[in-house]
């Protein structure tokens, strides 16, 4: 492992372990969810546009440029989808349901890469989408109040959200000739206008419901600033070091992490078709990235 690798590393694991926070984060502010998740995008927003504009500098390509692309807006509104529903979704249910039922997202991109990028889709991938729709069914087993079950869709919702963003910035890739040097800028433009989206939509909520106590400010300035814009930082400065493989499997902390945190210092526990249902998507998606990872290198070998 060389050193920009094992750099490289470290910050992924950072960038999930700061991902994870999430959930607790959301479960200790008060108030309106649909405020909170604005909050937490205009605290999101700086940090993502100086990361914006650092790359678009570093590789010399125009942030105006990117703003005219059509797939960059399409990024930017899966991510406000994302971030937003979130926040709904770990207010109305458990902090493990909320992120396990997100991260389903990553196989909605492999059955979508076909129509939309032209990529096979395979056995692999159809296997692990019936395990992941399997695991999401057992979250709706057992004892459940109407509240939770609303959360639990609005979990899946920003798991498309999830999908949305790599798949239009694939995409986008895909249009643009070799060595395309806004590749590495364009998610940063793309979330940073995502964030700007998210507080416009909740923007109502957070002029009708105001956070007002001190916990609530921290915590959810905490979440915009660390868990989002110095996370997706790291991330960023990362992912191009490594393998995808790599970078997939050290994210699965985030899932795994993140309703500790809540069961520790809040007391909640997922329950046990919860845990059940989370532990097969858990293996769906990283049985997935491990199989994309070996159809990779057969068709590189081609």
């Amino acid at each position: 492992m060389t050193t920009s690798t094992r750099s490289a590393t470290y910050y992924v694991l950072l960038a999930a372990l700061l991902w994870s926070l999430g959930g607790l984060g959301v479960k200790v502010a008060t108030g309106d969810a649909l405020a909170l998740a604005g909050y937490r995008s205009a605290f999101a927003l700086p940090v993502l546009a100086i990361a914006a504009a650092y790359e678009a500098r570093r590789r010399q390509v125009s942030v105006v440029a990117m703003l005219r692309r059509p797939l960059v807006w399409a990024a930017a509104f899966s991510y406000a989808l994302m971030v937003v529903t979130f926040v709904v979704s770990a207010r109305l249910t458990t902090a493990a349901n909320a992120i396990l039922l997100q991260y389903s997202g990553p196989i909605y991109v492999a059955l979508l890469s076909w129509p939309l990028l032209a990529e096979r889709i395979r056995l692999t991938d159809w296997l692990a989408t019936v395990g992941c729709f399997l695991g999401m069914i057992l979250f709706f087993f057992g004892k459940i109040s109407p509240e939770g079950m609303r959360g639990n869709l609005f979990a899946i919702l920003s798991s498309f959200g999830f999908a949305g963003v790599p798949l239009m910035m694939r995409l986008e890739q895909r249009r643009q000739p070799a060595g395309w040097r806004a590749e590495a800028a364009s998610p940063f433009v793309a979330m940073t206008l995502g964030n700007v989206i998210a507080v416009i939509v909740c923007l109502p909520r957070m002029i009708s419901s105001p956070m007002t106590d001190t916990a609530s400010w921290l915590s959810i300035s905490g979440m915009g600033v660390v868990q989002i814009g110095i996370a997706y930082w790291l991330y960023g400065a990362a992912v191009g070091h490594m393998p995808a493989l790599r970078s997939t499997l050290l994210a699965t902390i985030e899932p795994v992490v993140n309703p500790l945190w809540v069961a520790v210092f809040k007391g909640e526990w997922p329950t046990r078709w919860a845990v059940a249902g989370g532990a097969i998507i858990l293996v769906a998606v990283t049985g997935q990235a491990i199989a994309s990872r070996g159809n990779a290198r057969e068709r590189a070998a081609d």
